[in-house]
């Protein structure tokens, strides 16, 4: 198959997957992954499925095989930035508790960061970002500025796939450490 037919599956693909076809999506990547295995973009796109219905370690598995200029392409540091949301997560209390934390004490910080980190990592980049600014509105020195850092890492990630929302959280960080 050539470069043409591998890259028509893989929009193909992409369609299916949007609109919540996504086991023909696999399909149609793993037909594409077959008749061209060097086509890294097709493999970043399904480790990008498999990040979006929960299976990290398949994601995480196929991300490793990949060369390293895939993993570091601008597809390959949001798919690395999502997978290491995902263990950062595992090493919290988890969203459910933490949200009763944040609910019981408004101005536990580690709790805010927990939670924002958590909800990046189920793909609810507003939650976690409106955790974030919450952080760097009231305390901005918190554990040496991470809530900053982590809004860049974010904004970095959607660059990727959706500059809009990427430019506006960029701005909004802009005008708070302005003030």
């Amino acid at each position: 198959m050539n470069n043409k037919n591998t890259e028509k599956l893989r929009i193909e693909a992409r369609e299916k997957h949007i609109s919540g076809k996504t086991k023909e999506a696999i399909m149609l990547l793993t037909q594409a992954i077959c008749a061209d295995p060097s086509a890294t973009l097709v493999a970043l796109d399904m480790a990008q499925i498999f990040l979006d219905i929960g299976e990290f370690e398949q994601a995480q598995n196929l991300f490793n095989k990949l060369p390293e200029s895939a993993q570091k392409s601008a597809t390959g540091v949001s798919i690395s930035s999502q997978l290491s949301f995902v263990k950062l997560a595992q090493n919290t209390a988890g969203t459910d508790i933490l949200q009763v934390q944040v609910a019981k004490n408004p101005t536990d910080y580690q709790a805010h960061f927990d939670l924002a980190i958590c909800f990046f990592a189920q793909h609810d980049i507003e939650k976690g970002m409106q955790n974030l600014f919450f952080i760097q509105t009231n305390k901005a020195d918190f554990k040496q500025g991470a809530a900053k850092e982590m809004i860049v890492l974010a904004c970095n990630m959607l660059a990727v796939n959706n500059k809009e929302a990427s430019k506006k959280y960029r701005h909004q960080l802009a005008n708070l450490v302005s003030e």
